[in-house]
């Protein structure tokens, strides 16, 4: 099944998940592009915010990689804790016509994300959709994330994280060098979650 919706983020960041409490504290940001935690997942967008395109796609097995399309592609394990995982932006306007990504209920999911236009509007904002992202989900146990194809922010992301230890690249994300943006986005990070919870 094939699915395409427009979708409104904001603050640089869209979800992968359960109607049950974010994890925040779990989350691997290492790639730059998709952050698993304990159960879910965050897709990092290139615009703060605005309107993507996105697209979910759920199978049985894990489809051929189509790469010609796209700009970057990684894969992550998902995990659903109450089998119903869903493309969502924490906002109440997250578009209904997106799938439920597990029909197969609660588990271990594969999670292939392609994203192309990241890089077009950096920490902007969009009122049309620059972006385009295809969100590919099969059952599967958990794996090591694998990056299938790379691109600059990614690339960043890694080297960011290159020297952390297992357990800290764990938990890290590529910081600016600036202090003042490294606040700004520990402030949006704490708010997102806040409004997650309240919902």
């Amino acid at each position: 099944m094939t699915t395409s919706s427009v979708m409104f983020v904001n603050e640089g960041i869209f979800g992968i998940s359960d109607d049950a409490q974010v994890p925040m504290e779990t989350v691997r940001w290492s790639n730059g592009l998709a952050a698993p935690m304990d159960h879910g997942a965050w897709v990092l967008t290139g615009i703060n915010t605005g309107l993507v395109h996105v697209t979910a796609q759920c199978f049985d097995a894990a489809p051929p990689i189509e790469a010609t399309d796209w700009e970057e592609i990684v894969e992550v394990s998902v995990r659903s804790i109450a089998g119903d995982l869903r493309i969502n932006s924490g906002y109440s306007i997250t578009p209904d016509d997106l799938p439920l990504l597990n029909p197969q209920g609660p588990g271990w999911y594969r999670m292939r994300v392609h994203a192309s236009g990241r890089s077009i509007n950096p920490d902007g904002v969009s009122d049309e959709p620059v972006e385009d992202y295809l969100i590919a989900v099969w059952p599967q146990e958990p794996a090591e994330s694998v990056v299938i194809r790379s691109s600059k922010m990614i690339d960043e992301a890694l080297l960011a994280n290159a020297d952390a230890t297992p357990q800290e690249a764990a938990h890290s994300t590529p910081e600016p060098h600036d202090t003042a943006e490294r606040d700004r986005r520990a402030d949006v990070r704490a708010r997102l979650l806040r409004s997650l919870q309240d919902d």
